[in-house]
C-alpha cells in the first residue's frame, strides 16, 4: 500500500533540475507526513497487533552484496592493491558501501548516506560522496526476498564554492565532494526538504539542497565544555596539520584532469616533517619540534610560535605522494628521514647523501644497500637523491662545477633554480638579483650590495660576459672552487667560449653539460677513470628538478626602497622553462618545482607532460640591515591573508594543535544526529568523548535549523560504565521520537565473536548541561529470531540463528519506523570489515526489530 505523495516524491528525486522552491514545498509536506503522523504503507501493516512478544524480536531481514557498485570513476586507488577479505583494490566503479545514516521516505524507500569511503582522509580522495535511494524487500515470516535494490543516487557537490578550504575537485565546475573532503556520518531532512549532514573531519554540519548542492559554508559548533573554543578534530581543514594533504589532493586532481601521467611530489622543509619510528634497539625516534628557524624555540621575536612537525610522513605517503624534503646536510638526519619513509632527500652534501643511502638497510635484514643497483648507482625507482643547487657545500652553488660534483657523487637528480633574463632566456640562479655575496665583476671592478642588478634587467650575453660566480659565501671548508676538481666544467666552458666555468649557466647549458659529462667519461679524457662506467650510466638517466624562482612579494632594499616585480611574471617564467624542457625532449627527465603554486598550476594546464613538485616552507623573513636575507616561506601570511605563492588555496597560517586545541578524537565527530519532531532543532552527537573529558561522556549539542546557529544547549551522554572486557566506547546514531526522548546506538569496537556490547539505548534529555538518563531497549547481540529470517547463509557466518546477533563494530543506523519497530543498518566498511564472517567482507544488512513495549511517539 503506497500513500498518495509517492509519484510526486519520485519525480523530485528523478528530476533534480526542478526549482528549489518546488522542492521545498513538496518536501515540507513529506516531512509532515512521515515525521509527524508516521503514515507509511509498510508501517501501517507492521504495526497491526501481532502475537505478544516478551523480548525484542527480528521481524525482517535484507542484505546487499558487499561488492555492489554504482557508475562512477575508479575508486580505491590508495588502498595499495592489497587483498582485503578476498577483494582487490582498486575498483572499476564506485562501491555502494558504508551506510552511515538513513532517512525513511514516504514510498517505503530509504535515502541512505554513504560515509567517506575507506576510513581516512588520506585514502578516500577517489570516493565520491553520495546519497543512495534504496528499496528493501524484507524477508519476513510471511515471505519476501530479503533483497536490497539501489534505485539511484544524489551527488553531493559544491558548485557555488561555499567551502572556503581546498577540496579534491577544487578546480572543477561541479566540485563533486569526496571522502578526502568530509566524512559524512549522520543525516536528517529538514521541513523545507533540505538535508543536514553531520561530518566527522571538522566536525561540521553540512547543509545541502534536496538535489545535493551545498547551500552554506560548513558550520562548526562551539565546545560547550571549554569556553571560547570550537569542536575541532585532528582532520580539521582549518589546521595546518591537515591542510597540506588537502591542497595536494586538489592540485593532483587538477593535474590528472589535464592529462598528467605523474602524481605531483610533496617537497617540504625537512624540519616541518612529523615522524615516529623505532630504531634497531627498540627506542622510539621522533621528529624534533624546535628544529626550524621560524618555529619552536628558535622562533624570532615578533613571530608566532607554532609546531614544527606539521606534515605527517605516514599520512602523506598513505595518500600516494612522494616526499622529498630539503635541505638535509647531516648524515644522522638523513638516516632518520630514510627510516621515517621519505622517498627522496635534497642535500648540499652529495657525498654524504650518497653515503647515507648506500648504508641504509631498508628491509631490516642487517644488510645495507637496499636502494642501490648492482653497479652502485642509487635506484631511482626506490629513492630520489638530489644534489641541491648541484652540490653547494662542495662547489659554489648553481655553477657547472657544482653540477659536476653532483654527478661525480652519483646523484640521480640535479636540483636547480631558474630565473629569466631580459631577452627571455632561462638562466640558473637562486636569487632575483646577481648577488654580490656569490658573484663578482669579471673585469675586477667593484661589485657590492649597493649596485646589485636584477637578472631580468640584463641579457644572457651581458650576464655571462660580465659576472663570475665563484665566491664562497660561508658554506664551510668542504666548498672548494679549484678548477682542477672540475675537469668537465673546464672543458665545457672552453668549448662554449665562456670566460670561466663559473659563469651563470643557462638551463640549456645544464642539459648540454650533462651530455658533455657523458662524452668525457665514455669516449674522452675520463674514460680510463675507474668510476667512468658508473658515472656514464648515471648521467645518461639523471633527472633535473628545476625551480621557477619567482617572487610575488614586494621587498625593501638596504635604503628602504621598495622592490616590486623583481622577477618576470609566473606566466613568462613557466612558459620559458617549459619550452626549453620540451625543446630538449626532457619531459621524462625534468620537472618544474616551485614555492609559487601559480606556476605549477599553469604547468599542469598547459604542459601536463612535465611533472610538478610542490615546495613548502616557513622560513625566517627578516631584514639584515642591507636587505632581506630571505623572502620567508610560501606558508607565511601577509596581513592575515594567504601569500601570493599559494594561488588562492587556503592556508591556516600558524593554526595548529599547539595554538588551537584539537579535542575531538579522530573518528569522533558528529556520528549521530537527531532532529526534533517539530523539525526546529538538530541534535548532533559526538561519537566519542573529548580527549580531555574527565569522564567517559559524549557531547550532544543543539542547533537551531531556522537560525542556522547553535542554541548553546548541550547534553552529556555517559558511556556504559560496566566493567567488562568490551566496554562501550562510542555512540553511532541518535533519533528522537519526542521532544525529549529518543534512542541511541551505543557499542564497543569489537566485532564478530569478540563483540561484547552493542545496544539500543533509550535516553531522556534532561536540562542543558545535565547527564541524559538511559535505559536499555535492545541487546543487538541477543535478538529473538523465531522465524530464522537471516539468509542466504554462507559457510562461516555467525550469529544467524536464534538468538540472532548484529555483531558489527559499525552499527551506524537506527530508524524509528513506528512505536513498536526499529530498523537498523550496518556500515559494512567495504572492503575491510568481516564481522559476520571472518573469511568474507561484510554485506550491507538491514534488520527490522519489534519491541515488546511501545515507544511513545510525539
Amino acid at each position: 500500500m503506497e500513500p498518495y505523495p509517492v509519484l510526486k516524491y519520485n519525480f523530485l528525486l528523478e528530476k533534480q533540475e526542478i526549482s528549489l522552491l518546488k522542492t521545498t514545498l513538496l518536501s515540507a509536506f513529506i516531512f509532515a507526513l512521515t515525521t509527524l503522523t508516521g503514515c507509511d504503507g509498510e508501517d501501517d501493516i507492521s504495526s497491526v497487533a501481532k502475537d505478544p512478544i516478551s523480548t525484542p524480536t527480528l521481524t525482517g531481514f535484507a542484505s546487499l552484496a558487499a561488492a555492489t557498485s554504482a557508475e562512477g570513476p575508479i575508486s580505491g586507488q590508495f588502498l595499495g592493491g592489497t587483498l582485503f577479505n578476498g577483494e582487490k583494490a582498486p575498483f572499476a566503479q564506485q562501491p555502494v558501501q558504508g551506510f552511515s545514516g538513513a532517512i525513511k521516505n514516504p514510498d517505503g524507500t530509504y535515502t541512505v548516506l554513504a560515509d567517506n569511503g575507506y576510513g581516512t582522509l588520506q585514502n578516500s580522495a577517489d570516493f565520491l560522496l553520495r546519497l543512495y535511494i534504496i528499496q528493501t524487500n524484507l524477508r519476513t515470516a510471511t515471505g519476501g526476498s530479503g533483497s536490497l535494490n539501489v534505485l539511484r543516487h544524489i551527488r553531493l557537490r559544491d558548485p557555488n564554492k561555499r567551502i572556503p578550504f581546498a577540496i579534491v575537485n577544487h578546480f572543477t565546475s561541479d566540485r563533486l565532494l569526496t571522502g578526502a573532503d568530509f566524512d559524512p556520518e549522520s543525516i536528517q531532512r529538514a521541513p523545507d526538504g533540505t538535508f543536514w549532514i553531520g561530518d566527522e573531519f571538522g566536525p561540521f554540519l553540512l547543509h545541502f539542497s534536496a538535489d545535493g548542492i551545498l547551500l552554506d559554508a560548513p558550520f562548526a559548533l562551539p565546545d560547550p565544555t571549554h569556553e571560547g573554543e570550537i569542536l575541532r578534530s585532528p582532520q580539521n581543514p582549518y589546521s595546518e596539520e591537515s591542510s597540506a594533504l588537502r591542497i595536494m589532493n586538489a592540485v593532483t586532481a587538477h593535474a590528472k584532469a589535464h592529462g598528467a601521467k605523474f602524481t605531483p611530489v610533496f617537497s617540504p622543509d625537512a624540519s616541518l616533517l612529523k615522524f615516529s619510528f623505532k630504531d634497531a634497539a627498540g627506542n622510539t625516534i621522533t621528529s624534533s619540534s624546535d628544529a626550524h628557524g621560524a618555529r619552536g624555540k628558535n622562533t624570532p621575536a615578533g613571530m608566532v610560535v607554532a609546531n614544527s612537525d606539521i606534515f605527517d610522513v605516514t599520512q602523506i605517503r598513505a595518500a600516494g605522494y612522494g616526499i622529498v624534503p630539503y635541505t638535509v646536510n647531516k648524515e644522522s638526519d638523513m638516516q632518520k628521514l630514510l627510516k621515517a619513509g621519505v622517498t627522496g632527500i635534497i642535500s648540499d652534501r652529495a657525498d654524504l647523501l650518497y653515503k647515507a643511502v648506500s648504508e641504509f638497510d631498508a628491509n631490516g635484514d642487517g644488510k645495507a644497500g637496499d636502494y642501490l643497483l648492482a653497479d652502485g648507482r642509487i635506484d631511482p625507482a626506490k629513492f630520489d637523491a638530489q644534489g641541491h643547487r648541484g652540490s653547494r657545500n662542495l662547489r659554489p652553488e648553481n655553477t657547472l662545477p657544482a653540477f659536476e660534483a653532483g654527478l661525480d657523487n652519483l646523484m640521480n637528480t640535479l636540483e636547480t633554480d631558474n630565473g629569466i633574463t631580459k631577452d627571455g632566456v632561462p638562466i640558473i640562479k637562486h636569487d632575483p638579483y646577481i648577488d654580490s655575496v656569490k658573484c663578482r665583476h669579471a673585469d675586477g671592478s667593484p661589485y657590492t650590495v649597493t649596485n646589485e642588478v636584477l637578472i631580468k634587467s640584463l641579457t644572457q650575453a651581458q650576464i655571462q660576459s660580465q659576472f663570475i660566480c665563484d665566491l664562497n659565501p660561508g658554506r664551510g671548508a668542504t666548498q672548494l672552487n679549484e678548477l682542477s676538481l672540475s675537469p668537465v666544467a673546464v672543458q665545457f666552458a672552453t668549448s662554449k667560449g665562456y670566460i670561466s666555468p663559473y659563469v651563470m649557466p643557462t638551463t640549456q647549458d645544464l642539459f648540454d653539460f650533462v651530455n658533455a659529462y657523458v662524452a668525457y667519461y665514455e669516449l674522452g679524457a675520463g674514460k680510463s677513470d675507474p668510476k667512468a662506467a658508473v658515472r656514464v650510466a648515471n648521467a645518461k638517466t639523471v633527472r633535473f628538478n628545476i625551480e621557477t624562482k619567482l617572487n610575488p612579494r614586494s621587498d625593501k632594499d638596504y635604503k628602504g626602497n621598495i622592490y616590486k616585480d623583481r622577477t618576470v611574471g609566473f606566466e613568462q617564467m613557466t612558459d620559458a622553462l617549459a619550452h626549453v624542457i620540451i625543446k630538449n625532449h626532457m619531459e621524462n627527465r625534468a620537472d618544474i618545482q616551485s614555492f609559487d603554486f601559480r606556476s605549477l598550476i599553469r604547468t599542469q594546464e598547459l604542459y601536463p607532460q612535465i611533472p610538478t613538485v610542490y615546495l613548502w616552507g616557513d622560513s625566517v623573513r627578516m631584514n639584515n640591515g642591507l636587505g632581506t636575507d630571505g623572502d620567508g616561506g610560501n606558508l607565511q601570511d601577509e596581513d592575515g591573508k594567504n601569500t601570493p605563492w599559494l594561488a588562492g588555496l587556503s592556508w591556516p597560517y600558524r593554526v595548529t594543535a599547539l595554538s588551537v586545541p584539537q579535542r575531538v578524537q579522530s573518528s569522533g565527530g558528529f556520528e549521530g544526529m537527531a532532529i526534533s519532531p517539530d523539525g526546529q532543532f538538530l541534535y548532533p552527537s559526538l561519537e566519542k568523548p573529548l580527549v580531555d573529558s574527565p569522564a567517559r561522556e559524549n557531547i550532544i549539542s543543539q542547533f537551531n535549523i531556522h537560525k542556522k546557529t547553535t542554541t548553546g544547549n548541550f547534553y552529556r551522554f555517559p558511556l556504559d560504565s560496566t566493567l567488562s572486557a568490551t566496554p562501550a566506547v562510542s555512540i553511532s546514531d541518535f533519533q528522537l521520537f519526542s521532544a525529549t526522548d529518543g534512542v541511541v546506538i551505543e557499542h564497543d569496537l569489537k566485532t564478530g565473536k569478540d563483540a561484547g556490547y552493542k545496544k539500543i539505548i533509550r535516553i531522556h534529555l534532561e536540562k542543558s548541561g545535565d547527564l541524559v538518563s538511559k535505559s536499555p531497549v535492545i541487546d543487538l547481540l541477543n535478538i529473538a529470531n523465531p522465524h530464522n529470517l537471516y539468509g542466504p547463509t554462507r559457510s562461516g557466518d555467525i550469529g544467524t540463528g536464534n538468538p540472532f546477533s548484529f555483531p558489527f563494530n559499525t552499527v551506524e543506523i537506527v530508524v524509528i519506523e513506528n512505536d513498536r519497530e526499529l530498523t537498523l543498518m550496518d556500515d559494512n566498511n567495504y572492503p575491510f570489515s568481516n564481522s559476520r564472517n571472518p573469511a568474507l567482507p561484510d554485506n550491507d544488512e538491514v534488520i527490522r526489530v519489534r519491541l515488546p513495549q511501545a515507544l511513545v511517539l510525539k
